[in-house]
């Protein structure tokens, strides 16, 4: 048993690495990939040293495979090393980020008692109100989802609400948007 939690606990800080990795080159480097194949691939290859070697068990190897569909916002013109600077924006965001990994775009999604609700605080002190796509009129389910910096409660872990649409766009497009205060702004 304890060979299966040593292996399950390797693979998975593997797996969340080499995702890291992939979202972040499918920005950039994605854009001169084959045309029909709009898809980065990762894979890493490991060697896993078991803690109890005693009975024979030693190391295995471990191959992780990550694909994660390319940013295909703009043509290899838009990376071609002009000078321009990218920010990153969401759709019906009033904001652009200077970085992507701004507190603001990465949701860290926490799930807590439905009974802990009134107790419950997002990072400037507001109360949690319900969602308005998967909760609507609906009492708050066993189990509800919030995050640090949102303001509602969810019911489900894959509610539209939760997701964050990220889309690197040329600085001199943000037009009257200001700058975030959390990843740059003043």
């Amino acid at each position: 048993m304890l060979y299966v939690f040593v292996m399950t606990g390797f693979q998975a800080e593997k797996y969340r690495t080499l995702t890291q990795q992939a979202q972040s080159l499918a920005v950039t480097v994605g854009q001169g990939a084959d045309e029909g194949d709009p898809y980065t691939r990762l894979y890493a290859y490991d060697q896993v040293t078991l803690p109890f070697t005693a009975f024979s068990f030693g190391s295995r190897s471990v191959v992780q495979r990550v694909v994660v569909r390319d940013w295909v916002g703009y043509t290899e013109e838009s990376f071609s090393g002009d000078g321009e600077i990218f920010v990153y924006v969401t759709p019906k965001g009033e904001v652009y980020h200077r970085s992507r990994d701004c507190r603001y775009l990465n949701v860290s999604i926490q799930s807590i008692a439905a009974g802990q609700l009134d107790a419950a605080r997002n990072w400037d002190g507001s109360r949690y109100t319900a969602c308005v796509y998967c909760v609507k009129k609906e009492k708050p389910g066993a189990m509800v989802y919030i995050t640090n910096y949102g303001t509602n409660y969810h019911n489900r872990k894959t509610c539209r609400g939760l997701k964050r649409t990220v889309m690197a766009i040329p600085y001199s497009q943000t037009g009257g948007m200001r700058c975030c205060q959390g990843c740059g702004g003043s």
